[in-house]
C-alpha cells in the first residue's frame, strides 16, 4: 500500500506450498483478470455484430435508424461503464480522489450527448472518446492505479471498439 491505496505493480502472487513458482490461471490473483478478459471479449460481440452490419449495408441498411441507434445506445452504456470503472478508482483513498471522481462523470455525458448527434458524427465522436478513455486507463495503469492486466485487455478492447466506430462512421457518411 502507498499513500493509502494499493500498488498493483507491487503486489505478487502467492503459491501454496504444493504448487509450483509463477501465475497460475486459476490463483485467486489471477480469477478477476480471466473474469474480466471473459467480459470484456463478450462486450465486443455487439460492437462487431452491429458495425458488420452498418458498414456492409451503409445508409441501405434495413432499418438503419434503428441499427444506428441501438449500435449508439450500445457505445453510450459501455462508456458510461467505463467511467464507472474511473469512479471506482477515486473512491480509493489518494491524493487526488476529488479530481478522479469529477473526471469519472466525463465519459457518460459524452455518451449521452452523442447519442443525439445524427449518423455519422455520432461514430466519429465515439470512436474519439472510446480512444481518450483507453489512453487514460493505459496510463493509469503504467502509474500504478490499475492492475497490469488491465492495460493489455483495454488496449485490445479499444483498438476494437474504435475500429468498429471508425468503419461505421466511413461506411455511412
Amino acid at each position: 500500500m502507498r499513500d493509502g491505496r494499493p500498488n498493483y505493480r507491487s503486489m505478487q502472487e502467492t503459491n501454496t506450498p504444493d504448487e509450483k513458482p509463477g501465475p497460475s490461471a486459476t490463483s485467486p490473483v489471477h480469477a478477476p483478470a480471466k473474469t474480466a478478459w471473459t467480459l470484456g471479449l463478450g462486450g465486443l460481440v455487439p460492437f462487431v455484430l452491429l458495425s458488420a452490419l452498418l458498414a456492409y449495408g451503409g445508409r441501405q441498411t434495413i432499418g438503419f435508424d434503428t441499427v444506428s441507434l441501438a449500435f449508439s445506445a450500445y457505445s453510450a452504456s459501455i462508456l458510461a461503464f467505463l467511467g464507472g470503472i474511473r469512479w471506482g478508482v477515486g473512491l480509493r483513498p489518494a491524493a487526488h480522489q476529488r479530481h478522479e471522481l469529477i473526471l469519472s462523470v466525463l465519459p457518460s455525458i459524452a455518451g449521452w450527448l452523442l447519442v443525439l448527434v445524427p449518423a455519422p458524427y455520432a461514430f466519429a465522436g465515439f470512436a474519439v472518446c472510446f480512444a481518450l478513455q483507453g489512453g487514460w486507463d493505459l496510463n493509469s495503469a503504467r502509474r500504478g492505479k490499475l492492475p497490469s492486466w488491465f492495460a493489455r485487455l483495454r488496449l485490445v478492447l479499444t483498438l476494437v471498439v474504435v475500429l468498429c466506430q471508425i468503419a461505421v462512421f466511413v461506411r455511412t457518411f
